[in-house]
């Protein structure tokens, strides 16, 4: 029997790009913040912190959104080499080009009805200082299915994929 529809080839595509991120490592003990991974850093343990931060310019928010929209449309062209070349340079040295090329290659093969999936829903969750920054955002229509605090690090004036 075959199982046609987004709703089953969705939660498909979503777990290679998952498994993914969570193949690759997580930035040392406790998994997230600016090592690595998802999510912010973790809490300052001094009993005063630092003032809240600024909100970003609303063009380096723009520029980011760009930079996710064309990271997203390279995942699923597939073109691993772009999607490579949008990795941190913390991320290259921890992920093989090869790697993000059979998830790309299996991501691509689960996607039965040859869909063309787009980034329709973005939103900049947080800035930690001027070059690190944590994304929500998602593709198709199944939000829960959304990445949620993804990290993004700017390197050179460029954003780039720093969630390895």
């Amino acid at each position: 029997m075959r199982v046609r529809g987004t709703a089953a080839v969705l939660p498909v595509v979503t777990t290679a790009l998952l498994l993914t991120t969570a193949c690759v490592g997580g930035g040392g003990p406790g998994g997230g913040g600016p090592g690595g991974g998802e999510g912010p850093p973790p809490p300052s343990s001094t009993p005063s912190g630092p003032p809240p931060p600024t909100p970003p310019d609303p063009g380096v928010v723009a520029a980011l959104k760009e930079a996710v929209g064309r990271y997203v449309e390279a995942y699923y062209e597939p073109d691993a080499g772009a999607v490579y070349a949008m990795y941190s340079a913390r991320c290259r040295r921890e992920v093989a080009e090869e790697v993000v090329a059979g998830a790309l290659e299996r991501a691509a093969e689960a996607n039965t009805e040859g869909r063309r999936y787009t980034m329709e829903r973005f939103s900049a969750d947080e800035f930690w200082g001027e070059d690190t920054a944590y994304v929500t955002y998602g593709v198709g229509d199944e939000p829960r299915f959304d990445h949620h605090k993804q990290q993004w690090a700017r390197e050179k004036g460029d954003w780039r994929y720093d969630g390895c």
